[in-house]
């Protein structure tokens, strides 16, 4: 079966960035309405924010005159939402307490410990052009999902080493974000990664096994939109080939 990296999103959820639940359901046509005038469907408004979920930015989140995610698509630059991509999970645990935030842990991947991850899942030390990763071990919070209070970020020296292959199309992780950097308008692996990648965000990725597979991830082509709810899946080699 292929990996879906979202989990059912649910109105329980908690924000992340301290905005409330990022999905909520309100009703417009109920089918058991009595209401002589409303058609028989079931049919809801439906609210999104998607830090708090799966979801795809635009290097419009962070640069000024970045690119949102419509633009992407008007400008067919449709490579960076599927394709052949590996998944990295690092061995170990590298999470170390953070210097100044109470309660948080904080993995800051070198370039070596990201090379001996792209070595370990691929066998040969080849950029990959579309990456996510994440830990073998994922601390998890009470949905089963990477827990927010420990932050797994690249360094900048793993990050621009990533973007010196001219095809890297996209970075993915399990984690809420990519920089972590209380108090500050700074945000550098972001702005690093946007020179040739977009970025997935808060993936579940705790069930796929480390190696190469086929991704299709294509968000909601929103207009002026920096981010976009995305619902990626993961297919093997076998899996596409049993379709052909």
């Amino acid at each position: 079966m292929p990996y879906v990296l979202s989990p059912i999103i649910e109105e329980e959820f908690e924000g992340m960035w301290f905005e409330g639940s990022p999905y909520k359901k309100e009703t417009i046509y109920d089918i058991n309405s009595t209401d002589p005038k409303a058609p028989p469907v079931n049919y809801s408004a439906y609210t999104l924010k998607p830090h708090s979920l799966p979801h795809i930015e635009g290097s419009a989140h962070t640069l000024k005159e970045g690119r949102t995610v419509d633009q992407y698509f008007k400008e067919n630059a449709l490579r960076h939402f599927w394709g052949k991509t590996l998944v990295v999970k690092l061995k170990g645990n590298g999470f170390k307490a953070h210097p100044t935030v109470n309660g948080v842990k904080i993995w800051e991947v070198s370039l070596e410990e990201l090379k001996a991850g792209i070595l370990n899942a691929s066998g040969d030390e080849l950029i990959p052009d579309r990456l996510l990763l994440t830990v073998d071990s994922i601390p998890l919070n009470s949905r089963g999902l990477h827990n927010q209070n420990d932050v797994l970020l690249l360094s900048l020296e793993a990050a621009e080493y990533l973007i010196s292959n001219r095809n890297f199309s996209l970075y993915g992780t399990s984690w809420k974000s990519s920089d972590f950097m209380p108090g500050s308008k700074e945000r550098p692996i972001h702005n690093t990664l946007f020179k040739r990648a977009m970025i997935m965000e808060c993936l579940d990725l705790k069930h796929v096994p480390e190696g190469q597979y086929f991704l299709n991830a294509f968000p909601i082509p929103l207009e002026g939109a920096s981010e976009s709810p995305v619902c990626p899946v993961l297919f093997t080699k076998e899996e596409l080939l049993e379709q052909l």
